[in-house]
């Protein structure tokens, strides 16, 4: 190979390099963030309640069969209760 061949290779490596390190940057940054709310106590509770645990005295409950709430009934405009519905007196 010619020394611009081996040239052009190294411009096109350093590149790719570049990229990882920029993605490499952009993980240790997330990481960073992640150890540094892991620091606060809401941050903490949260992530304890997420694995089931519970503070001393409290009572644990597991609840099961729960399937995705519905969704709320859509407000239909002629029927008084939409933001008109609302202005008007029509609802509560």
């Amino acid at each position: 190979m010619g020394p611009v061949r081996d040239y052009m290779q190294q411009k096109d490596q350093l590149r790719d390099q570049q990229v990882e390190l920029i993605e490499a940057r952009k993980v240790r940054d997330g990481l960073a963030r992640q150890i540094k709310a892991l620091g606060r106590s809401d941050v903490l509770e949260q992530r304890a309640r997420e694995l089931g645990m519970v503070r001393p005295g409290e009572t644990p409950y597991a609840v099961r069969g729960i399937t995705k709430p519905a969704p709320p009934p859509k407000a239909n405009a002629d029927d008084g209760t939409g933001v008109w519905g609302f202005v008007a007196g029509l609802v509560d």
